[in-house]
């Protein structure tokens, strides 16, 4: 049976897409090239996606194991693997990927709670997947229960990282996964990839390139551009299959190359921030890390990192 031995299993916005990109680049990695497949959460089941750009995931999604093993069935590389960040926080997959592959290994990158749920909130915009333009009234929408089902429309749910963790470590063993912050993959990509590397037990000594910047936020300046861009989902869902995934990044990275950054309101940041306060506290044990700093305001973490890039270290700050 030809199955993946490891999996990228989110965050989404954490992080996940560089990582994907980057192991891409190694000789021993054979990740599938379609993120998104779904297989561990949509198995035996009719598959419902709701919402705005559920077409974009629809063509994506596979529910048949030999469809699946298929999807591997030219990898004879030593790490073979596929994202799909929807893993983490689906309270079924641990234990499909539990009774189909017990052995995997598990990567994921996490990022403070609010900061993810506004950079999702804020890729939706760009991409024409959210029909609310104000962060704090698409999350009150969510609250009052009026997105469920909606694929790319929630934002609360997938920031509980402590009690999604626990349920994958009710299936495997802590050494099965690889668990890193967006911080380590800013502050030294290069160790963090190696780590990673060493995790897949694939050569550690390979230098990845990582001079690209994947899959980021913001609102395309070009009224044009913008306009092409989020109306094109349908398009983008059709033609996807049929590119390269290179030239399907430098055609992504074309369209959005000049992009606005929405500022995250800082009341909505702290309120959503002591909203999680109890899961990172959580997360902070889980980890054995300090994640004192996901409590800071936003504009005393931005000077902290501006210090820290000076030689600065936290003690010091």
């Amino acid at each position: 049976m030809t199955l993946p031995n490891f999996l990228i299993i989110g965050a989404a916005k954490g992080g996940t897409t560089t990582i994907f990109n980057v192991l891409q680049q190694h000789p021993e990695v054979y990740l599938h090239p379609i993120k998104e497949v779904g297989f561990f959460w949509a198995f035996g089941q009719d598959i419902i996606i709701q919402g705005p750009g559920a077409e974009l995931l629809k063509h994506r999604i596979v529910n048949d194991l030999d469809q699946y093993q298929a999807l591997f069935s030219h990898a004879n590389q030593k790490a073979v693997g596929e994202a799909t960040v929807r893993y983490l926080s689906d309270p079924n997959s641990p234990g499909l990927i539990h009774r189909f592959i017990p052995e995997a290994k598990l990567i994921v990158s996490l990022r403070q709670p609010a900061d993810r749920a506004f950079s999702a909130f804020v890729r939706n915009l760009r991409d024409g997947l959210e029909t609310i333009h104000d962060f704090a009234s698409a999350v009150d929408a969510e609250r009052q229960g009026l997105r469920a089902g909606w694929v790319f429309g929630g934002y609360l749910e997938k920031g509980f990282y402590s009690k999604h963790l626990s349920r994958y470590l009710e299936f495997f063993d802590r050494s099965q996964m690889h668990i890193s912050l967006i911080e380590d993959l800013r502050d030294n990509p290069q160790n963090l990839m190696h780590d990673i590397f060493q995790f897949l037990d694939v050569d550690d000594v390979f230098e990845a390139d990582l001079s690209h910047h994947y899959n980021v936020s913001g609102v395309i300046r070009n009224p044009l551009l913008r306009l092409i861009w989020t109306r094109s989902n349908q398009l983008k869902a059709f033609i996807r299959p049929l590119l390269p995934a290179r030239l399907r990044q430098k055609a992504s990275e074309w369209m959005i190359r000049d992009v606005e950054k929405p500022v995250f309101p800082p009341e909505t940041r702290a309120e959503l921030t002591e909203y999680y306060r109890q899961d990172i506290d959580q997360l902070q044990g889980l980890l054995g890390r300090d994640l004192s700093h996901w409590f800071q305001p936003e504009k005393t973490r931005r000077a902290f990192e501006v210090e820290k890039t000076q030689g600065l270290t936290w003690e010091e700050q």
